[in-house]
């Protein structure tokens, strides 16, 4: 009986240590949880930051309008000079972010000492700055890496920036309305033949010769749109093609981003481009806009609406451009724009 008693006595010790554990450990698990957040970033690298994160340094534009689109405008405490820098960008933005209207959100860029100095949460910039990334880190600051070269990664660059701020419901709101808006371009071009698609070129610039290969967001539009790309053979994000290659693709599009120097009417005067489907059927199209247009944020849905309708015009002909626009600029940003 004694020894029964002993055992019953050690079981229910050993029962009371075990539930003390397992609480103890979810406290702990809630504690981190409640205080940093781990995430992957583009480079694969694993980060640690505050959750959430209140002192956010953006320096890319695209990441800052993910930002505002979250809801986190005031976690952020410096962005981008090229903001600033590009006028059709900067008026627009100074709608959303009073700051920037009137500059007083720092823009900092590569000045490593000042950035330092403002103590921030977390630092997001584009992962090829290696160098600069790496002088941060070196002095205790947290990066976080992005590279955006295709839209599945402006997916994911959305649900970085969410976990960062704390707004991960709001991320995953913004991915479902965006996928649900290209389905329903998708089911407008789904009964088109894969060899009646228009072959078409995606043009970065500067120069005419400046195009997207298949591995980048160029190309992502191309197919969203209902297109295909006649430079897909190419694996690259950013190429400079020769003109024997496009006179052998012949193209019957050309997309242009939005180009300083370069205009459709620089094809067509061009006598080295006459014999080119598209500039012979004068089906060139630029997309004239980097904040509407904005191939690197979810906004890229409006890009696609547009020369989805330029490709196939029979059937989008309902489809009102501008109410689309106005649309989507309301439900990101939650306000009217002028």
């Amino acid at each position: 009986m004694k020894k029964i008693i002993a055992l019953f006595t050690m079981i229910c010790i050993m029962a009371i240590l075990a539930v003390g554990c397992q609480k103890a450990e979810v406290k702990q698990n809630e504690e981190t949880k409640s205080t940093t957040v781990k995430i992957i970033d583009s480079r694969g690298k694993e980060v640690e930051v505050n959750y959430p994160a209140k002192k956010i340094v953006c320096l890319l534009n695209s990441g800052l309008n993910d930002l505002y689109m979250l809801g986190a405008k005031d976690q952020v405490i410096a962005i981008d000079k090229w903001t600033y820098d590009t006028k059709d960008v900067f008026e627009l933005t100074a709608q959303i972010d009073e700051r920037v209207k009137n500059k007083s959100l720092p823009a900092i860029d590569k000045n490593i000492e000042e950035i330092v100095g403002m103590n921030p949460d977390v630092v997001v910039m584009w992962a090829g700055q290696e160098d600069d990334i790496k002088t941060l880190e070196d002095k205790g600051v947290k990066v976080v890496g992005i590279q955006v070269d295709n839209f599945e990664q402006v997916y994911t660059k959305m649900e970085i920036l969410g976990k960062i701020s704390g707004k991960e419901n709001r991320a995953a709101e913004i991915i479902d309305y965006t996928k649900k808006e290209l389905q329903n371009i998708k089911n407008k071009i789904k009964a088109i033949d894969e060899s009646e698609k228009p072959s078409s070129l995606f043009v970065w610039g500067p120069s005419k010769l400046d195009i997207a290969g298949s591995n980048s967001t160029g190309d992502s539009i191309i197919k969203m749109s209902g297109a295909k790309n006649s430079a897909a053979d190419i694996n690259e994000e950013h190429i400079v093609a020769k003109m024997e290659q496009v006179v052998n693709w012949n193209p019957d599009f050309i997309i242009m981003w939005d180009i300083k120097d370069l205009d459709p009417d620089d094809y067509f005067k061009d006598a080295q481009w006459s014999n080119i489907n598209a500039i012979k059927n004068k089906a060139v199209v630029e997309l004239t806009h980097p904040f509407y247009c904005d191939l690197w944020t979810v906004k890229y849905i409006y890009s696609v609406n547009i020369i989805a309708k330029t490709l196939y015009p029979d059937l989008f002909k309902d489809a009102d451009i501008e109410k689309t626009k106005a649309d989507m600029l309301k439900k990101l940003y939650n306000i009217d724009f002028k």
